[in-house]
């Protein structure tokens, strides 16, 4: 028997008949299908995939320093 896993990049989910799909791709919940964007958990709390789709602060830190001020006026 085949089992098809989640297409969420960090989950370890198998979907069943009552999978959501989404753009072809086959999700175990809906969270998994929208990227976990506002940190919801997996369906399954034993799979930690939300927590692996969250941004490292550093890199949001580091994005903002190569970014300020954008308000500034190009120099003549």
């Amino acid at each position: 028997m085949n089992e098809l896993r989640c297409a969420c990049a960090n989950c370890s989910c198998t979907v069943d008949a009552n999978a959501l799909q989404l753009e072809g791709k086959v999700y175990c919940c809906e969270a998994c299908a929208r990227g976990h964007r506002n940190g919801e958990p997996c369906r399954m709390s034993d799979c930690h995939c939300a927590e692996a789709a969250k941004p490292a602060e550093s890199a949001v830190d580091n994005a903002l320093d190569e970014t300020f001020p954008a308000s500034d006026p190009i120099s003549p």
